[in-house]
């Protein structure tokens, strides 16, 4: 008689398992799909990073470059990669200088200063996955790399 009673609760237990079991590795696809398309964003990131690196590597290295703009693409395997950059000139205002330092510093702190700077700024764009990603970077530049024209005489 136990026996009678027993057989329909072994299917219904059976496909309350694969139920679970279905869910479950839906769960388990999603987390992997989600962790396959963080990692590709990661990776991006950091060869985004390193591009950048290479282009503002490259003007610091130049001397007495002109302010302007320029963008590009990089060569294969990067020719997903876009890049901008911008060079100008940032003023730099005269720092107060303590009153009980030497005549000889002061002296030399005014002569020597130079009240600008330039700026570089650079720009990386790409695409991943339908939506626009970029990562943007900023450095100052010593005045020498800075070509600064000289200024117009005026003719009477």
């Amino acid at each position: 008689m136990m026996r009678r009673e027993r057989k329909g609760y072994i299917f219904v237990e059976t496909v309350v398992a694969l139920a679970l079991l279905s869910m479950s590795a839906l769960v388990i696809q999603g987390a992997l799909r989600q962790a396959v398309i963080t990692r590709g964003q990661a990776q991006d990131y950091t060869t985004a990073r390193f591009l950048l690196e290479q282009i503002a590597g490259e003007h610091a290295l130049r001397f007495e470059q002109p302010e302007g703009s320029g963008n590009g693409r990089f060569a294969p395997p990067y020719e997903r990669f876009q890049y901008e950059w911008e060079l100008r000139r940032v003023e730099v205002p005269m720092p107060m200088i303590p009153a009980l330092l030497p005549i000889e510093v002061v002296e030399m702190v005014e002569k020597n200063f130079q009240d600008y700077m330039g700026k570089l700024t650079v720009r990386i764009v790409w695409e991943h996955a339908g939506t626009e990603h970029e990562c943007v970077g900023e450095t100052l530049l010593r005045p020498e790399l800075l070509w600064q024209p000289e200024p117009e005489e005026e003719f009477l």
